[in-house]
């Protein structure tokens, strides 16, 4: 037996939730109920495995628990990228390990058809669009990380091209960058109203319980060998809630960084933070002044720099600032300093708009491994995970939750088995040097991205 330590903690300070039509969140689990498989978590990763979960088998009562409202948690506070390609613009797995990046490509673009059936089969209101992402470079120094980022996208045969500075400015609306690189595979999202949709549409043999987190546990034991997916437990999972417990088969943990509090990956995730805000719609003025298309989404040439949208509704969002948290939280103290910084740096971007404010700005966890992977797989005897996403959550989350499915219910392909080989997140060192790494690396990042934050 064991008990969570950390559970998921927001305030209701997100713009992209607070902006969505009110809606009447599911039950909270009350009383003993039995299940045959259950689902800890409500995010991209837990609402694909749901899914996918119940098209396989139909006959089996599938439990998700989320221990807040659908998309108050980290899946409803991100930029709203759905990025097809690997993230990284320096890697040098672009010249020297173009099979691993073609593998990737086709994970996360997996992770994009699967939630793009999704929307279009249930009609899902989440300003689904493809448009495609820019990355952008305020200097010339930053201009040759996208000009490196090109050559690994010519070596991996895939589509994109160079910006100048004008063309940023037809594109933006802004003459702040020097350059970029458009890659076309990008969809676009408010991902909010994503997982509320995919939440509101699971199928019938999915029960979802919100405002549930799990507080204790004890883990099954099964006879035999370890690893085989259908054996069924002699002693059953028991999961327990402030107001009730569930009896189960299979366990599928879809939390992220909370997975630690489930015993899982201990030692080998780091907890970051990176805030976002937001202005209200620009009128019709405002969009005039500020010219270029009417929605598009942009990242820095620099990791530590700023990421800019202009959704379809007309607001405006910067993401930018790291902080090292490994309690799983921000306080709400630090938003007062970090909206300034965005403020800064919005002014600097949108100077023909001055009299826009930023009226939101809220923060949300990255679970983030050492060596940028991802742990897949059995962890324990029909207890199943996918977690850490090292910051592309909607594709590789929405690819992962789906894949987690079908190997907890046998199923085998070629995708899943490229999954299985992964190397999972590396050894860090004791969590107090880790963390001070971590902040250290932080700040200096956020030093050498200049002009980009």
């Amino acid at each position: 037996m064991a008990l969570a330590t950390l559970l998921p903690n927001y305030e209701n300070d997100c713009g992209w939730y607070k902006n969505l039509p009110k809606r009447q969140p599911s039950a909270t689990l009350k009383g003993a109920i039995k299940a045959d498989i259950v689902v800890i978590g409500a995010g991209f990763t837990g609402l694909a495995a749901a899914r996918r979960l119940a098209q396989l088998a139909p006959d089996k009562h599938i439990v998700l628990l989320d221990a807040l409202a659908i998309a108050m948690a980290s899946s409803g506070r991100n930029s709203g990228f759905m990025i097809d390609l690997p993230h990284t613009l320096n890697s040098h797995s672009y010249t020297t390990h173009a099979q691993t990046d073609h593998n990737m490509i086709a994970f996360n673009r997996s992770g994009i058809a699967y939630a793009k059936s999704v929307v279009e089969e249930h009609n899902i209101a989440c300003d689904w669009s493809e448009t495609g992402k820019i990355h952008g470079a305020t200097s010339a120094t930053g201009s040759k990380s996208l000009l490196a980022y090109g050559k690994g996208l010519e070596t991996l045969n895939e589509p994109f091209s160079l910006l100048s500075k004008q063309q940023m400015q037809d594109m933006t609306g802004l003459s702040y960058y020097h350059s970029g690189v458009f890659t076309p595979g990008t969809v676009m999202m408010q991902p909010a109203a994503f997982v509320q949709g995919c939440a509101d549409h699971l199928p019938d043999n999915v029960s979802l319980y919100e405002n549930t987190p799990v507080t204790e546990y004890v883990w099954g034991s099964v006879s035999g060998k370890k690893g085989k997916p259908s054996q069924s437990p002699i002693k059953p999972h028991v999961l327990k809630t402030p107001h009730g417990q569930i009896t189960t088969a299979q366990v599928l943990l879809c939390n992220n960084g909370f997975a630690q509090s489930f015993g899982q990956q201990k030692g080998r995730l780091v907890h970051v933070c990176t805030y976002g805000s937001m202005t209200g719609p620009m009128n019709e003025d405002q969009q005039k002044r500020l010219g270029g298309q009417k929605s598009w989404g942009l990242i820095p040439s620099h990791p530590a720099g700023a990421t800019i949208r202009r959704t379809a509704d007309q607001r405006l969002l910067i993401r930018s600032v790291f902080t090292c948290n490994p309690g799983l939280k921000y306080g709400q103290s630090q938003l007062k300093n970090i909206k300034a910084q965005h403020e800064s740096s919005f002014k600097r971007r949108f100077y023909m708009l001055p009299e826009l404010e930023l009226e939101d700005t809220w923060g949300g966890l990255l679970c983030m491994s050492n060596n940028e992977a991802s742990f897949f797989g059995e962890c324990q005897p029909n207890v199943f995970a996918a977690v850490c996403q090292n910051g592309l959550g909607i594709a590789r989350g929405t690819a992962s939750g789906k894949l987690l499915a079908e190997l907890a219910l046998g199923q085998n392909s070629k995708l899943l088995q490229q999954q299985l080989t992964q190397t999972g997140p590396s050894w860090m060192p004791p969590k107090i040097i880790t963390n001070i790494g971590v902040s250290a690396t932080i700040a200096l990042q956020e030093m050498r991205a200049g002009k980009e934050g």
